[in-house]
């Protein structure tokens, strides 16, 4: 259990510091950084033990996305996307599960679900993030193709990322 605790411990630390101090530090030239803003470290609440308590879940998912918007300035945006997909992703475990159920020691990792699965899993989270997200930040319809147009660029960008790093870690194992 321990163990359990610092693993993740270590993973947010690693995943809030490469949001905050590499891609958030990405200029791209004109407007593009406006579309593609991965979003990494959401990483974090994807791969929390399939078991956990939902009240706990929902208060680290608070904590995750306060800590983004603290070094961002972003005023709770992070926080409310992150609640989002805390209060959704039990649903969608469930959606995904097989008939049989998951063990509670299965990952929710690349490895852990097969590509398929995994895949299914992180892009609907990742796209509802970032719906939410950006549908926060622009408060309102009124740009509702530059909205979609955003939330599709900036999903696939961090699906990109998201399915790199469970790789690059796969390799390691």
């Amino acid at each position: 259990m321990i163990g359990t605790i610092l693993q993740n411990l270590l993973r947010f630390l690693l995943l809030v510091f490469i949001q905050v101090f590499i891609l958030n530090q990405i200029t791209l030239p004109g407007n593009v950084n406006a579309y593609i803003n991965p979003n990494i470290y959401i990483l974090f609440l994807f791969m929390l033990p399939i078991n956990i308590n939902k009240q706990l879940l929902l208060l680290l998912s608070f904590i995750c996305g306060l800590t983004i918007d603290v070094f961002s300035s972003t005023a709770g945006m992070h926080a409310s996307a992150c609640l989002f997909i805390g209060l959704m992703r039990p649903g969608l475990v469930n959606l995904i599960m097989p008939r049989d159920g998951y063990e509670n020691t299965v990952e929710l990792t690349l490895p852990g679900l097969g590509f398929r699965t995994f895949f299914i899993y992180t892009s609907t989270l990742v796209v509802l993030h970032h719906f939410v997200l950006y549908l926060i930040e622009a408060f309102n319809f009124l740009n509702f193709g530059d909205l979609l147009l955003r939330v599709i660029i900036s999903s696939i960008a961090t699906l990109f990322l998201i399915t790199l790093s469970q790789l690059l870690t796969l390799r390691k194992r």
